[in-house]
Parts: C-alpha cells; structure tokens; sequence
C-alpha cells in the first residue's frame, strides 16, 4: 500500500504538467482558427455575373438567384442561341402527356399575372381620366345608341351625347385619347410576348391540338398559346372591374370625334382614325373564344356587345364615307351620307 500511495504522489506533477499544456494549447486553438478562416477571405472571389432576383423563404438564409448571361438581351430577338436549346429542352421534358396540362395552367397564370400588370399601369398613368369617366354618371347602353353609326340617330338622337367634341374641353379629349394609346400600348407588348412564346413552344400547342383532336364530341374549348395571351388581356385588362367602364366610354368617345372630324381632311382627321383603327385591331384580336375547362367566367358575350360590334360598324361607317367621291357641294354630299348603308 505504501507503495501504490508513492507512485500516486510521483505521477501526479505528470498529471498537473499534462493538464497546464492542455490549456496552454486550447487557448491558442481560438486564433489558430481565425487565422485559418481568415486565409480562404483574404482570396477574392469573382463577383456573379448576370440579373440579380431577390427572392424570399420561409426560413433559412435568402438564396440569391443570377439569371446567366446567355439569358439576357435588350430584345427577345438577340438571345443567344444557348438560350432557345434551353428553352426547347425544358419544354421538351414538361410536354409529356402527364405534365402538359401543368405547363399550360403556369403559362395561363403567367400571362394573367402579365395582363394585370398591365391593368395596374394604365390606371397609374391615367387615374384622372378613368375617375372622371366612371364618376360622370353617363350610361353605356344610352351612349352606345347615340352612336353616329346607325340610321335612325344619326341626326336626332347623336345630338344627345354627352360624349361629343361640342360637350368636352380639350383637355378632356387629350387624356381620353392617350387613355386608349395607353391600353392599345399594353396590347401590342402583350403580343410580342404571347408571339415569342408561340414561337418556342412548338411541343405544347401538339399537346394542345391532341387534347383537342380527343375532345372534339364536347363543346370545350382549350386556346392556345397566342388566344390565351389575349383571352387573358381580355378578362384582366379590359374588362377589369375599373377600366372597362372608361374603356368604353373613352372609345364611343373617339367615334364621336371620328365622325365630326368627316369633313375634316387635315391631319387631326388622320390621327384620329389612326388611332380607331389600332384600337378595333386590338377588340377585334382579343375576340377569341372562352376557355371553358377554366374556373373562369365566360366574357365573350358582354365584349362583343359593348365594344366589338358598335366599334367595327363605326369603322365600316367611316371606311364607307372616306371612299366616296368629293363632287358637287356639301349639301348633296350631306344627303349622299344620309341615305348610305351603315
């Protein structure tokens, strides 16, 4: 016993000197990893390249997402080919007779989301004009009949517009003009789009067309891609609850202002038809057919009613008139106007 008690007494300086390096050696542990940490963030990283997206989680750190550069041009018609492989290879895999219904649903949300947007614009950039429009208190069905383009009101009852040149200052007419520059603006981007996509998703309108090869014995109705760009401009754009009102108003307007300007020949008269016939362009390409496999309402109907059929019998009207013949003087042209077929 006496000696185990000695060897204890022997190894225990071992035991305090063991324990003194311990420490000494953590405590240098701490700096020893700063400076490694301090190596790898002394080398400079390249920076990434291309379009920052700032995206959002639930929890966690942010990703940062960079579109590549192959994915960025000023115009859809530069992209790199890079670009259109990808775009097909991707379309490729999402068109299998599984998953084409998927890809469609996300391009009709897509291209809702656009239409709003497009919505969102014009009320921002012509907030007064759609809020004197809306809060006038003129009735549609009234304005649509004191229309200069039917026989029977030609002479009696166009005098009732509260819309015509003689009713409005200038200034009134200038925004409701650039009201519809505007919406026919919005138009034409979403047709580039709906025309760049058309162009690169050759695999999804064959689903479509076999969908619809399938579905023929049914009344159903699946667009494609070029129609639902512009059903989807239809139902969010122009007939959104707060522009389709001055929409309307604003157009039967321009055909007031149209029709008094027909013996204008100057360039107001031009401008003005100009501007008729980009927005009939516009309703007339838009006057596609309801999706009816979608939860949405049908709103073919109400368009053509109040837009499409009164704005292109006021282009045949006015189409009519310019191809007449100036002869004689301007009371048998008044009475030639009178007795022609609208």
């Amino acid at each position: 016993r006496q000696q185990q008690q000695q060897q204890q007494h022997q190894r225990q300086p071992g035991r305090q000197h063991r324990q003194q390096q311990q420490q000494q050696q953590n405590a240098q542990q701490p700096g020893a990893a700063a400076d490694e940490a301090a190596e790898p963030a002394a080398v400079a990283r390249p920076a990434p390249a291309g379009l920052s997206l700032k995206t959002t989680t639930l929890g966690g750190p942010a990703p940062i997402v960079f579109l590549k550069p192959h994915c960025l041009a000023d115009n859809v018609k530069d992209l790199s080919e890079g670009h259109e492989k990808s775009i097909e290879h991707v379309v490729h895999k999402l068109t299998t007779p599984a998953t084409w219904a998927l890809l469609y649903d996300s391009i009709t949300e897509e291209l809702s989301f656009r239409a709003k947007s497009a919505a969102h614009a014009v009320l921002a950039a012509h907030s007064a004009v759609v809020d004197r429009l809306v809060d006038e208190e003129i009735s549609l069905k009234q304005e649509r009949m004191y229309l200069p383009i039917y026989r029977s009101s030609r002479d009696s009852v166009t005098r009732l517009s509260r819309l015509r040149p003689g009713e409005v200052d200038g200034q009134r007419l200038s925004g409701r003009r650039e009201f519809l520059k505007q919406v026919a603006l919005e138009w034409a981007e979403m047709e580039d789009l709906t025309e760049f996509l058309d162009a690169h998703l050759g695999s999804l309108e064959l689903a479509i067309d076999n969908f619809r090869g399938e579905a023929m014995h049914t009344s159903a109705h699946t667009p494609h891609v070029r129609d639902i760009g512009r059903l989807m401009f239809r139902n969010f754009c122009l007939l959104d609850s707060r522009i389709f009102k001055s929409l309307c108003l604003a157009t039967y307007g321009l055909v007031q202002e149209a029709c008094a300007s027909m013996l204008n020949l100057g360039a107001e008269r031009g401008n003005l038809t100009d501007l008729l016939d980009n927005v009939h362009a516009m309703l007339t390409s838009c006057d596609v057919a309801d999706d009816h496999l979608s939860s949405g309402k049908q709103t073919k109907e109400p368009y053509v009613e109040h837009l499409v059929e009164p704005i292109s019998a006021a282009i045949n009207y006015l189409s009519d008139w310019d191809h007449q013949p100036v002869q004689g003087s301007w009371q048998n042209e008044t009475k030639r106007r009178r007795t022609m077929r609208c």
